[in-house]
């Protein structure tokens, strides 16, 4: 599990790379419907749906986030809705760049 810490400068460092607003961030979201699941790949267990539009943060280093990721399964941190706080599994082609929303409304 990701540490609140480590987390908060993951969410600070994309607000500040992409010059969001004070009160808003631009964070990765779900452009379509997509199963979060428990590792990378379809014989790993589906931990929920989530649904599109759903807010993420990809936890990876560097060298990962800048490789594009139709064509790669994502390490995510669900920033809201019933899956708010899960960390797993979607694959790339359903994570879409980037949508603004309200910080800690």
């Amino acid at each position: 599990m990701v540490r609140s810490a480590h987390l908060l400068a993951i969410v600070f460092a994309v607000a500040f790379s992409f010059g969001a607003a004070a009160d808003r961030v631009d964070v990765l979201s779900l452009g379509s419907d997509a199963w979060l699941r428990t590792g990378p790949s379809t014989s790993h267990e589906k931990i929920m749906g989530l649904p599109r539009g759903t807010a993420v943060v990809e936890l990876a280093d560097m060298k990962t986030v800048l490789k594009q990721r139709g064509g790669r399964w994502v390490h995510v941190h669900v920033l809201e809705g019933r899956a708010a706080g899960k960390e797993g599994w979607v694959w790339g082609r359903f994570v879409s760049c980037c949508e603004s929303h309200a910080w800690l409304d």
